[in-house]
């Protein structure tokens, strides 16, 4: 049974190859660039937040759940504009991004570090569906795991040379300055992502899909979205704040855990299209419940380093999220679906953050990575549930 706002025809369109090759290449030089600016904008934002803001634990749980509340809104968005062709709408929004990441330059107090985390997040959010599906639509049938893990390597491969800007300039030009340029990498981002085919996808898709059928996979968006927030919010900060780590020793983890997606992002692809998803995210999600403890539990500074660059070695499996659902959905699904994902995906984003500070604050931070173990053992459970149709 499914709840849909609009029914109507798919009409697909043919693409020769060579469209078909350039088109992917100008997604992949968008996903480059994208990936340059908030490489750069995340390998700094921790130090800025601690050494310039002051932020506290909880102080930084509230304004990731702030800033992450358009993620949880994207479905109505989504709603609204799903009749623009996807390379106009990713325009707008990487657009979006450039303008809140450059905005940060002039940043000296919390209400405006919010008021401008919010102009990137919805630029931010409203691509994050939108770049998987142009990837879907422009890879052949068996190949889908390979493009999207091609497109994780560029989208890597951008977040190191991002990383490395910070590692060089970022004690000579300062936080402010790193800023402005990871605004102007997005933008060209944009620009790229403009001279795309403008029929890419369906022309006529269902604005607003919720069917029974996707459930598993709205669960395990969810989970995932939970492990991957306790990450991404409080692991460099437990670093930076209980540990003095430098931005420099930052940069140099992440820049460790995006030569790693740049080198297997395409293989854990092609293993994925191999042996399948359930094997595959079996595996990376029972491999994470020892490195959520072990961050919980360890109070050596190396060790933790080592289980950060696990984690973003594991998170690789959940390539097969999307091809999952590729598998199972209607095509004409696929985009909306991917969209109420993001809003699903988010919904954990939005209350994590909140639930996260809150134990740090009161039981130490130990407690907030118990709490992301819990989740992922929850995630393997549902992962046993997983069936593929045959084709």
């Amino acid at each position: 049974m499914g709840i849909e706002t609009h029914k109507s025809d798919i009409s697909g369109q043919s693409r020769s190859p060579l469209k078909q090759a350039r088109d992917l290449k100008l997604l992949m030089l968008t996903v480059f660039c994208v990936s340059f600016g908030f490489g750069a904008y995340f390998a700094t934002f921790n130090n800025f937040a601690v050494e310039k803001l002051h932020l506290l634990p909880v102080q930084l749980g509230r304004l990731e759940a702030i800033r992450e509340t358009p993620g949880f809104l994207m479905f109505a968005i989504a709603a609204l504009t799903m009749r623009v062709a996807e390379p106009v709408l990713a325009c707008v929004a990487i657009s979006l991004l450039a303008l809140g990441l450059g905005a940060y330059y002039t940043v000296d107090n919390t209400l405006e570090l919010l008021v401008y985390s919010l102009v990137w997040s919805v630029g931010l959010h409203a691509w994050m569906p939108i770049q998987p599906s142009m990837a879907l639509n422009l890879s052949d049938e068996h190949t889908k795991g390979r493009t999207l893990g091609l497109l994780g390597a560029s989208g890597a491969l951008g977040t190191i040379l991002g990383m490395t800007m910070v590692w060089v300039l970022a004690a000579r030009i300062g936080y402010h300055n790193i800023f402005l340029l990871a605004g102007g990498a997005a933008f060209v981002g944009a620009l790229a992502v403009s001279q795309i085919s403008k029929d890419i996808g369906h022309a006529e898709k269902p604005r607003l899909v919720i069917k029974h059928q996707y459930s598993l996979y709205y669960l395990l968006v969810f989970l995932e979205g939970c492990r991957k927030q306790v990450f991404i919010t409080f692991a460099i900060f437990a670093l930076v704040r209980n540990y003095g780590t430098p931005a420099r020793v930052v940069a140099t983890l992440m820049i460790i855990n995006n030569l790693t997606n740049l080198l297997l992002a395409p293989r854990v692809g092609r293993l994925i299209d191999r042996v399948g998803e359930r094997p595959i995210l079996i595996f990376c999600y029972t491999a994470l419940i020892p490195v959520f403890i072990g961050y919980a539990t360890i109070k050596s500074p190396s060790v933790l380093y080592v289980l950060y660059c696990l984690d973003n070695f594991f998170f690789l499996g959940s390539i097969g999220l999307n091809t999952y659902l590729h598998k199972i959905a209607e095509p004409r699904d696929v985009m909306p679906t991917l969209t109420m994902g993001v809003s699903v995906n988010h919904a954990a984003a939005v209350v994590v953050p909140l639930i996260g500070g809150t134990l740090w604050q009161t039981l130490g931070y130990p407690a907030t990575f118990f709490g992301g173990a819990v989740v992922v053992a929850t995630s393997v459970l549902a992962v046993l549930r997983m069936r593929i149709p045959e084709e």
